[in-house]
């Protein structure tokens, strides 16, 4: 005990019990007796109230301010009756006044002490119990810390320690003041120090949390990977003092991580093996449907073409037989005329399947188209099955080959028709939509036109419906069909940037639906031949043909002599070339677009017209393929093959009024 704290002790924070607080009173008193008996000589006031003051003080700081009145009413009742015998009356009252005020001067000053040394001791036990409660708080900290599995520090700003438990010492194999004043930063894998050291720059600068994780030196030199977790710290008036922070083992996670992504890359190349086998089962599926296709479509072929030949050869055997016979003669040459106008329709179905056919576009209104075939497909129908024409499109129009388009119309209404029972009806109908990315197979999404055709027939199953546009596949009995009706459609509405589908099932009858691209406002591009020449001959001009194959190169040359023109023939590009480069008189270039040696039609042309710019050139063609691209984009014009002689002349004659001079 300090000597500050002796006063504490003779003041209890509770009163004292009533025979305490007596005793103690007496006591005070009987000493107060002794005390004036050793000063009797001084038989005064003045030495009565010295006399008695110590046990007013001692009765009110022990017992209590109620002792310490009682004791003072006490003395001065007796002080009146002993001052009594002594002094006269009035000088008795002025003692005892003076005493009384004298004492309760006393009795008020020792209450005010007693109730500070009370305050001081409360503030004493409070700090005592503060003290305890915080060396409490303390243990237990440490002993949750201390217990903890993970690493826990509390660092300053300048990043030393100034506490950490029993897992980071354990960690670092030292003892706690080594722990201490060891460099962390030290401890860090030096692949990941440099990074560490950036992400704590960041965090410094940004005023934040630090969260990172690293490989760490265990005190036996291994390097698991801790993620550490620093928190900022502040002290009670909101000043940054540091940081409190908690590290634990993530090695485990980083192993599963590291087996999860081999596993993922495991995965992954086996599913693109998977889809590598599935994608080479399909093409190598593909390859055999094609086949299979092809198989049908060679057959088909060689079936049709055997009829069209049997017509002309037996017409032409039987002009040979009669030549006198005029009437004869005319029938078999417009019987062989008709099957070589059949066989061209088959061969531009047979493109128009492949999208390789040369169409012809041009804008055109699909509801006035549709109206003027009325009449036509009305015919085709019948009176057996009831036709409804729909235009729901006014004003929309398209960039299609319009007699493509009437053909693919034609063969939609004829399949219908043979599908359809007798009082069945046929619904032709037009109306303006927009597709989406992937709605009908791969059209791109944007503005369309559909033309659908609907039946009552008894439908399709799925398998069915899923290979009405393949070539020659029909269901119809022999001799009733080609199978290349719906293949033309098909090769028609991609060709034209649009899609064809079919919808159907069983007793629900079947709707044909042919999607193309609609056009505001544009410049129809038109590559045709004159669909009805009339021109009459024109004069005489010095051709250059080129064409590799023999007999179409003769009748070629023997329609152009008979027009009057004088003929130079070469059979390939390079013969061409060497002809153009002498100084013989060339009017007119007649080309085919595909020869051998490396060099097309178009090329040619342009390599001709670099010898003789302004030389009128005509490019011709059965089969164009993906040469079709460069003529469309050519400045001269495209003859198709077959075509007569009055074609051949008509199209000489438009090419010559716009050329110049001779060349």
């Amino acid at each position: 005990m300090t000597p500050s704290e002796w006063p504490l002790r003779f003041v209890p924070r509770r009163s004292p019990p009533l025979w305490q607080a007596t005793l103690i009173t007496l006591a005070a008193f009987a000493g107060a007796i002794v005390i004036r008996g050793l000063l009797l000589g001084f038989a005064n006031a003045t030495g009565i109230s010295a006399t008695y003051f110590p046990a007013f003080i001692l009765a009110t700081l022990y017992a209590g301010p109620r002792w310490g009145w009682a004791s003072l009413g006490f003395i001065m009742v007796m002080g009146y009756f002993q001052t009594t015998a002594v002094v006269s009356t009035l000088s008795r009252d002025a003692v005892i006044l003076q005493f009384g005020l004298s004492g309760v001067a006393t009795v008020l000053v020792a209450q005010g002490l007693r109730e500070a040394l009370l305050r001081l001791d409360e503030s004493k036990a409070a700090e005592a119990k503060v003290q305890a409660d915080l060396i409490a708080t303390e243990a237990r900290f440490r002993t949750l810390a201390d217990s903890a599995p993970v690493l826990m520090w509390v660092s300053s700003l300048a990043g030393t320690r100034e506490f950490v438990n029993r897992a980071y010492l354990d960690f670092l194999g030292l003892g706690y003041d080594e722990a201490m004043r060891f460099d962390w930063r030290a401890l860090i894998h030096p692949d990941d120090l440099d990074r560490i050291a950036a992400e704590e720059a960041k965090s410094i600068a940004g005023g934040g949390d630090f969260i990172w994780e690293a490989r760490y030196r265990r005190s036996n030199g291994e390097y698991p990977w801790i993620r550490s977790i620093s928190q900022r710290r502040f002290a009670p008036d909101g000043e940054h003092t540091g940081y409190i922070g908690v590290g634990y083992d993530i090695s485990d996670a980083k192993r599963a991580q590291a087996d999860l992504s081999r596993i993922n890359d495991l995965l992954a190349e086996r599913v693109q093996a998977a889809l590598s086998e599935r994608d080479e089962a399909e093409a190598a599926l593909r390859r055999a449907q094609k086949l299979e296709a092809v198989g049908q479509l060679t057959g088909g072929v060689a079936h049709d073409f055997n009829n069209l030949l049997t017509v002309i050869i037996g017409a032409l055997d039987l002009i040979q037989r009669h030549p006198g016979d005029a009437a004869r003669r005319e029938r078999m040459i417009e019987a062989a005329q008709g099957a070589a106008k059949r066989g061209e329709r088959l061969t531009q179905q047979l493109l128009a399947f492949s999208r390789r056919q040369a169409l012809k576009p041009e804008l055109v209104s699909i509801d006035e188209l549709l109206i003027e075939s009325e009449p036509l497909l009305r015919r085709a129908v019948g009176e057996a099955v009831t036709l409804t024409v729909e235009a729901g499109a006014p004003g929309g129009v398209c960039n299609i080959d319009p007699s493509q388009f009437e053909a693919a119309v034609m063969n939609l209404v004829v399949n219908a028709r043979d599908a359809t029972p007798p009082g069945g009806g046929i619904r032709v109908e037009t109306h303006p939509c927009v597709l989406a990315a992937g709605e009908a197979e791969d059209a791109p999404a944007g503005d369309y036109l559909c033309v659908s055709v609907h039946d009552t027939g008894a439908g399709m199953n799925a398998d069915t419906a899923g290979r009405v546009f393949e070539p020659f596949f029909t269901t119809k009995e022999p001799g009733r069909g080609t199978g290349l009706g719906l293949s033309q459609v098909y090769g028609f509405a991609r060709q034209s940037g649009g899609a064809a589908i079919v919808e159907s099932a069983p007793g629900k009858g079947a709707t044909l639906r042919i999607y193309l691209p609609r056009v505001e406002d544009a410049v129809a591009r038109t590559i045709a031949t004159p669909e009805t020449p009339t021109a009459a001959r024109g004069p005489a001009r010095r051709v250059l043909l080129v064409e590799d194959d023999a007999s179409v190169g003769e009748m070629v040359e023997a329609m152009l002599s008979d027009l009057g023109h004088e003929v130079l023939r070469a059979d390939a590009a390079a013969p061409a070339i060497e002809i153009l480069g002498r100084k013989d008189r060339i009017d007119l270039m007649l080309t085919d677009l595909i020869m051998p040696g490396g060099m097309n039609g178009v090329e040619l042309a342009h390599a001709a017209v670099a010898l003789r710019p302004g030389l009128p050139v005509i490019l011709t063609s059965g089969y164009t393929g993906e040469t079709l691209g460069a003529a469309a984009e050519a400045p001269w014009p495209l003859l198709a093959k077959p075509y007569p002689a009055e074609a051949l002349a008509a199209v000489i004659d438009a090419v010559m009024r716009k050329a110049p001079a001779t060349v």
